[in-house]
């Protein structure tokens, strides 16, 4: 007989050429109950192979063995951390779903944390702290929403465009999304975006949903400066940020919600003046495309918006801007 029965969450995990990482992740995993126990048949994980050269695959199958909620997919070429992410969602039976990537791990007891906060709550999702991790280093950073354990508006956490907001907080792995989310489509990201899908998704899911609430639980470690991270790239999928900002545009204004626009380019101007910075990463046709495009995106805005967000950053990353060829 079939077992309709709902694990309490489901872990989604994309994984490409993970062999490495792969093993601290899945074994954070095992240590989710209360107190670092075992969550038992409360926890799916969902493996999604996205076409891995390297031993992924031997490693999830040693996995298996000591993780029973282990579940792989495999896809045969890679199709990329998006199409990876939403084919776990798909599969995933949780009735609270969250991400992990396959380089990062979890605190001991920490779903079984946010499963207590999320059974306090009608929250649609919850979000947590993270803990960077640098070799041995730690450093932990919190949610910029010091409102915890409150149901709260989603879209209180977009504005003001004058510092970093719930919305500027875009990693993925601190979401834990409700059964209602998943299934109404806002668990799912854009595969068209070669990056910052994670930013377009974070605007989406503040937009879409009624009710967020942001909780103190043990948390998520992400680890930085691994090797082949898309953020240390200089090719053209750095342009993804501006195709990201375009599609977020597009979506405050099919939902007449025009007066976060400004925060719209704030955010824009902020993540161009970092690629600024980082100029001389990229060939020259692909910072043509970038300044081309950025051009095209700020013109969108009313010039007005333009003129006080232009002074809003400051003269001297306005100068920088401008410098590249963005007329601002």
């Amino acid at each position: 007989m079939l077992d309709t029965r709902r694990p309490a969450v489901s872990v989604v995990v994309p994984a490409r050429d993970a062999a490495r990482h792969l093993p601290d992740a899945l074994g954070s995993l095992r240590r989710q109950g209360p107190g670092g126990s075992d969550l038992g048949d409360d926890l799916e994980v969902i493996v999604v192979d996205d076409g891995s050269q390297d031993d992924t695959g031997r490693v999830l199958e040693d996995a298996a063995e000591r993780l029973p909620g282990l579940r792989t997919v495999r896809h045969s070429v890679s199709r990329g951390v998006s199409a990876a992410r939403n084919h776990g969602v798909r599969e995933a039976r949780g009735r609270w779903v969250t991400f992990l990537d396959p380089d990062d791990w979890f605190f001991p007891g920490h779903l079984s944390a946010m499963l207590a906060h999320a059974g306090t709550s009608d929250a649609d999702f919850l979000v947590c702290d993270q803990v960077q991790a640098r070799g041995t280093a730690r450093r932990t950073v919190r949610a910029p929403e010091p409102r915890r354990h409150r149901v709260l508006d989603p879209r209180t956490g977009v504005m003001p465009t004058s510092r970093s907001t719930m919305v500027n907080y875009v990693q993925v792995s601190s979401r834990f999304l409700s059964r209602r989310v998943v299934d109404a489509g806002l668990a799912r990201f854009d595969e068209d975006l070669p990056t910052a899908e994670d930013r377009e998704w974070s605007w989406r899911l503040l937009l879409g949903t009624r009710e967020y609430a942001v909780v103190d639980a043990p948390g998520y470690v992400y680890r930085r400066q691994v090797s082949g991270s898309l953020t240390d790239i200089g090719d053209s999928r750095q342009l993804g940020f501006l195709l990201a900002y375009d599609r977020v545009l597009d979506g405050v204004r099919s939902a007449g919600q025009t007066e976060f626009e400004p925060k719209v380019l704030r955010d824009t101007l902020a993540v161009l003046h970092h690629h600024v910075n980082r100029r001389s990463a990229y060939p020259d046709d692909v910072w043509d495309a970038m300044v081309a495009r950025a051009q095209a995106l700020v013109g969108r805005f009313d010039p007005a918006v333009v003129a006080a967000q232009t002074t809003a950053i400051g003269h001297q990353r306005a100068h920088a801007i401008r410098r590249q060829g963005v007329h601002l």
